[in-house]
């Protein structure tokens, strides 16, 4: 009976495991391009209020 249960386990997670670990890597890149971008947006934000005064 476990070893019944470890195989549908099994047959389920295996197939889906390639898909989740390729969100994980999509995941991982967006969470870069963000904090580039916030650096960027707060170099932005520390030149317009030298250029500009504010």
């Amino acid at each position: 009976m476990e070893t019944e249960l470890l195989g549908i386990i099994l047959g389920v997670v295996l197939p889906i495991y390639p898909m989740l670990f390729v969100i994980y890597q999509k995941i991982g890149r967006y969470d870069e391009i963000v904090e580039e971008f916030r650096k960027l947006r707060s170099e932005h934000e520390s030149h317009k209020e030298h250029w500009h005064g504010n």
